[in-house]
């Protein structure tokens, strides 16, 4: 594989992850409207409060998978440009800046569904809390 076609497989992973969150953001912002509703006009409904929560985290959990997936596909770009170094491919300076940013080897990387990032945990756990709190909170 050449550095080129490493990143024309990049780019496409991340055009279908970069369309898989919007349908996500979308999706948050259906448990938000979802979970507003419930607080607000059915909250003596015990049924509809476990149903609000379950589809609100639901959809942050696969929130959660669009970003671990576009991870998997930066360190895996990386992976691939190590392993096309390392095995004497040419390597351009974009593409030895890459494996230096991404701290990739030619050890293969493994998914994880668990961040990174504690910016994007975070966010997470905000949005959890934007989706729970109008469902279980106490209403005034």
């Amino acid at each position: 594989m050449t550095e080129m076609e490493i990143f024309m497989l990049q780019a496409q992973s991340v055009q279908g992850t970069g369309m898989y969150q919007v349908a996500m953001a979308f999706s948050i912002w259906v448990a938000f409207r979802i979970a507003s509703n419930v607080g607000q006009n059915y909250s003596d409904n015990i049924l509809a409060k476990i149903s609000s929560t379950i589809f609100g985290l639901g959809t942050l959990f696969f929130f959660n998978m669009t970003y671990a997936f576009w991870n998997f596909n930066m360190v895996s770009t990386g992976h691939r440009l190590a392993e096309l170094k390392a095995s004497g491919g040419d390597v351009s300076a974009l593409a030895t800046g890459f494996i230096a940013d991404s701290g990739a080897t030619a050890t293969p990387p493994v998914f994880s569904v668990v961040p990174s990032d504690p910016v994007f945990i975070l966010m997470l756990l905000a949005i959890a809390y934007m989706i729970l709190r109008p469902t279980w909170g106490a209403n005034k």
